[in-house]
């Protein structure tokens, strides 16, 4: 009786820490995304009070994409070697995010503003390998759902992150907003280590730098995760030259009522989240069940088509229901592209195998919003969206064609 008894309070805390990691994990996320999705809003703001082309704009995103996406390696690495430090990588990362906020904010030349939303995007760079793989590896049976709802947090962050910058723009302006970025930094950042710090952690951690190299030249020699990975490429690609294009555009083609408490830039970013938010669960389940390509490849599919629909469709309610569709997918395959790759890859790599994810798609997409800004300039701000758009259709018919799903 007393051994009975032991088991299931054995595993009800265990319950009760798998639930605490899942909710400050979700909560969390959606806090980054907050930071996040406010830079991309304030682009135009940015871009107006220190005189910048939208070449000038296009750099600024692919260098802030190189530095986030060379930084995933040692945040792999961290997260698989220290994983029982996860609470400090996490609660630092948010830390660290409210600071570089602060630098771009106080920024007042080309180059400041190109060095402090590079640092901007490291530290957001290192919240996604500890977090993901610690929920791959406590739901391995559930894993699609469970990176789907911390993805689903992502998008609440997304939504929220442009109506608040977007109200505050008329407020108090783009740099007090980045300036006081640091106080919630700070308070949530503190708050998420104290959280997690007595949630235990699996045993599955990387010896030493040897070790993780080999680890990471044997993860290179599997088909399956080459093919995932050349996908993420593709998403990235396409998905960075919307979200740095998209508020550029609806501020420069789009009138705004007097009466209005947020630009348009900011609904549309906002809007493009909504979907998000209700397809992400949806999609994270439906993968579990009918396997990753079935959702994955005619995504990418609808995603590249929505975005020759914002091309097409005027102002008004027509452009508000492509936002909505293209925000539908926009955000949520991350979330299926990461549980594909921790299907082929051993516990011990999961880390590494999210930080492979990101940091490959993000090192090869980060040239696309330098293509993009030189195509604006020459040919209008619609050609970014061709651009974008090109990269995720061709993105889809490969998924389709090539096999790669277990």
């Amino acid at each position: 009786m007393s051994t009975t008894n032991g088991n299931d309070n054995a595993s009800k805390k265990y319950l009760k820490h798998q639930l605490v990691l899942l909710v400050v994990t979700v909560l969390g996320h959606g806090l980054k995304h907050t930071f996040n999705s406010a830079f991309f809003v304030l682009l135009p703001e940015i871009k107006a009070g220190l005189l910048l082309s939208n070449t000038q704009i296009g750099i600024l995103s692919t260098f802030r994409g190189i530095t986030g996406g060379l930084s995933n390696l040692p945040a792999g690495f961290l997260g698989d070697r220290f994983g029982d430090k996860r609470a400090a990588i996490l609660g630092l990362s948010i830390i660290f995010l409210g600071i570089f906020a602060f630098l771009l904010g106080i920024s007042t030349t080309f180059w400041m503003a190109i060095i402090a939303s590079s640092l901007y995007g490291i530290a957001i760079t290192f919240w996604h390998p500890s977090a993901i793989s610690s929920l791959s590896r406590e739901f391995s049976d559930r894993r699609g759902f469970a990176i789907a709802l911390h993805g689903t947090g992502g998008s609440v962050g997304e939504t929220l992150g442009p109506v608040i910058s977007g109200i505050l723009i008329g407020l108090i302006g783009w740099r007090l907003i980045l300036q006081w970025s640091l106080v919630p930094g700070l308070i949530f950042g503190i708050l998420i280590w104290l959280s997690l710090r007595y949630v235990p952690t699996p045993n599955v951690k990387v010896n030493d730098l040897g070790e993780y190299y080999s680890s990471l030249v044997s993860l290179f020699r599997s088909r399956r995760l080459i093919l995932i990975l050349i996908f993420s490429a593709g998403f990235a690609g396409g998905q960075s030259t919307v979200l740095t294009f998209l508020p550029i555009y609806v501020d420069e083609a789009f009138s705004r009522a007097e009466s209005t408490i947020i630009t348009p830039a900011g609904f549309y970013m906002a809007l493009a989240q909504v979907g998000g938010i209700i397809t992400q669960p949806l999609m994270g389940y439906g993968s579990d069940k009918f396997g990753r390509k079935a959702v994955l490849s005619p995504s990418l599919g609808i995603l590249g088509a929505s975005m020759i629909g914002l091309i097409i469709a005027p102002e008004g309610v027509l452009f508000s229901i492509v936002v909505f569709v293209m925000g539908g997918f926009l955000f949520p395959l991350m979330a299926i592209l990461l549980a594909s790759a921790m299907d082929v890859v051993e516990d011990s790599s999961q880390a590494t195998t999210v930080s492979l994810v990101f940091g490959i798609g993000i090192i090869v997409s980060a040239y696309a919003p330098a293509v993009a800004g030189v195509m604006a300039d020459n040919y209008g701000t619609q050609s970014a969206f061709v651009l974008g758009s090109s990269m995720l259709l061709a993105t889809s018919i490969l998924s389709w064609f090539t096999k790669w799903n277990r």
